[in-house]
């Protein structure tokens, strides 16, 4: 029998640990921001405010999902919502469910929701990889029990492929106001001295005189974040030290599992520039970019250069730079990705259905291909978005035989949907 356990409480979390460390290495697109100690530093940080709600989606005495969510207040147009949705907030580009079976996952995970008592206005999941691991299996589970599963795109992602690329082709495809800036950035460097660029590799744990360099994290969180008029650090609108505390207090659980990214630029010998990010199978997500005071925007420049020299030689897949600056992230992209949206707006909420009405106004018509090559010239690289059929026949596949679509009354006149098997933890 397939059952849900929810857990509301984080303490409690650490009772699933080894479970969901055990379901990280079978998940698609899994990221840092999957994992059990994200989401604790997370609620530590920022969970004032917020309510817990972890589904862990078990097949007999197995776990074989996990969906983490938060219900949280929004401020709209139409007063403070509470929106349940995934615990990310800015700090990365993908997130979705958690384990092998993002099908059977998320229906019952939809299917819990549902029935369970609502202390939500809205549903929001967000930063959903549709045209990639999700495969609509996301919006099919909200359409399975009866929500709307509205998609919408949420964030524009410019990329900087490296993985099918060369430098000189790379910076060919670059405008000549960009090469210009490369090459005055190249000039100030060679007239500073002696110039080194480094980044972090992953070291074994174990071994002995093992550091998450915390010698260039000292020097790091004195920098400023800013380029221009615009903060070079995500994490929405939370104040600076408390968003460096955050990154500082992941940072080395993420080097212990190899995703964390420390790249930067030392002038004789001094560290000048710095970038901070997490790594994952298809590229890194950067989420801090940070400078010495005095330093001018070139030697930035330098650096973002070196980053992708060394991802291209490295045969990494991607870089991310939209979480820091979209700017910065349009100006070196050579390729568009698309985070989505999915969204149920409950007609029993009268002002949910004011914000679907406002939202279906400003959108424009989804582009089904969206994940393309830009300003080269080349063909798409990227997986472009098809009907996908393999979606519904997996989730079939997969669905235990007891989901049925029948209601099967009861003695008392109740239907068996009406009494869902979950459990609430803590």
């Amino acid at each position: 029998m397939i059952t849900v356990a929810e857990v509301n409480d984080i303490d409690r979390l650490d009772n699933f640990r080894l479970a969901w460390r055990s379901l990280l290495g079978k998940t698609k697109g899994v990221t840092f921001a999957h994992s059990p100690e994200w989401l604790e530093h997370y609620w530590e940080h920022f969970g004032e405010g917020l309510k817990l709600r972890v589904l862990f989606i078990t097949l007999g005495n197995k776990i074989i999902g996990i969906v983490p969510l938060v219900v949280k207040p929004v401020q709209t147009k139409m007063g403070t919502m509470r929106v349940l949705t995934n615990p990310l907030d800015g700090w990365g580009a993908f997130y979705g469910q958690i384990g092998p079976n993002p099908a059977a996952t998320m229906v019952t995970a939809m299917r819990h929701i549902k029935t369970s008592k609502r202390d939500w206005d809205l549903i929001d999941f967000r930063y959903i990889d549709q045209e990639g691991h999700d495969r609509k299996r996301t919006s099919n589970a909200f359409k399975s029990v009866g929500f709307q599963g509205s998609r919408a795109v949420w964030r524009h992602l410019p990329m900087i492929n490296t993985l099918e690329t060369n430098w000189n082709s790379y910076l060919e495809s670059r405008t000549e106001q960009t090469k210009q800036r490369i090459e005055t950035a190249e000039q100030i460097l060679a007239e500073a001295g002696h110039v080194s660029f480094y980044r972090s590799r992953l070291e074994d744990p174990s071994a002995p005189g093992w550091s998450p360099r915390w010698d260039l994290w000292s020097e790091f969180e004195q920098m400023d974040f800013t380029l221009g008029n615009q903060t070079t650090l995500a994490g929405g609108h939370y104040s600076q030290s408390r968003k460096l505390a955050f990154l500082k207090e992941i940072h080395a659980p993420a080097v212990r599992q190899g995703m964390a990214r420390i790249d930067a630029l030392f002038i004789n010998h001094s560290l000048a520039v710095c970038a901070y990010g997490l790594q994952h199978a298809e590229g890194t997500d950067y989420l801090a970019l940070g400078h010495r005071d005095q330093v001018p925007q070139e030697i930035v420049t330098a650096l973002i250069a070196r980053m992708i020299q060394q991802s291209i030689n490295d045969g990494e897949q991607a870089l991310n730079l939209a979480s820091i600056s979209p700017q910065l992230a349009n100006e070196w992209k050579n390729q568009n990705k698309n985070s989505y949206r999915c969204s149920h707006f409950p007609i029993t909420v009268p002002r949910s259905q004011v914000l679907r009405v406002n939202r279906w106004m400003q959108e424009p018509i989804l582009d089904n291909n969206t994940s393309k090559i830009a300003e080269t010239g080349k063909p798409d690289l990227s997986t472009t978005l098809k009907n996908d059929h393999h979606s519904n026949i997996e989730l079939l596949a997969e669905a235990p035989q007891e989901w049925t679509e029948e209601k099967h009354t009861r003695t008392d006149g109740s239907h068996s949907e009406d009494r869902p098997n979950f459990r609430i933890v803590g």
